[in-house]
């Protein structure tokens, strides 16, 4: 069985779930994507608040700590119940809006690494960013299969292009909701 791992950028997949009004099952999703594969790792990369980006004018203190506990809570659930390999960083504040630094190279670096080092003959990428295309169409040239999935409509044309199988998640939303 062709060996399989999964880079799943969390931001861009909670969000668009949240488009599409489905909440994830990742025991379903990660099921679903890795039937006939054998799966070596999934990595799940995110944001996290910190008190830095703290609006004290539209949430309390305890509020704000109460959103950041279900965050972790939710990413413990990942590593612990389902055995993903959970990356984060610090949100930041530029220009007055809070944002993830650092999550496309990390998940970039991890692509290659893991690739370059045979730990993977396909990889799954969820994602639709594209300062990711050329770290695919670098692993493609280096004869590893590449695999999209996200929702339609979230996703660039280059990236499809560059993919050697397009998911489309939006056709498979009975399967993978919770």
């Amino acid at each position: 069985m062709e060996k399989l791992m999964i880079f799943i950028d969390g931001e861009n997949l909670f969000k668009c779930a949240k488009d599409e009004s489905i909440k994830i099952g990742f025991e379903n999703l990660i099921g679903f994507l890795s039937k006939d594969y054998n799966l070596i790792r999934v990595y799940y990369y995110t944001g996290i608040p910190t008190k830095a980006i703290w609006n004290k004018n539209k949430e309390s203190e305890k509020e704000f700590e109460s959103r950041i506990s279900r965050q972790i809570n939710f990413l413990d659930k990942l590593a612990l119940d389902f055995n993903f390999h959970v990356v984060t960083r610090p949100l930041v504040m530029d220009k007055g809006q809070v944002k993830e630094k650092g999550i496309d190279v990390n998940i970039a670096s991890d692509i290659i690494w893991h690739g370059l080092s045979n730990n993977y003959d396909s990889f799954i990428l969820i994602s639709g960013d594209r300062d990711l295309i050329e770290c695919l169409e670098r692993m493609k040239d280096n004869g590893k299969r590449v695999i999209i999935a996200n929702f339609e409509g979230k996703i660039s044309r280059e990236i499809k292009k560059i993919a050697d199988k397009y998911i489309n998640l939006s056709e498979k939303k009975e399967e993978i909701k919770l």
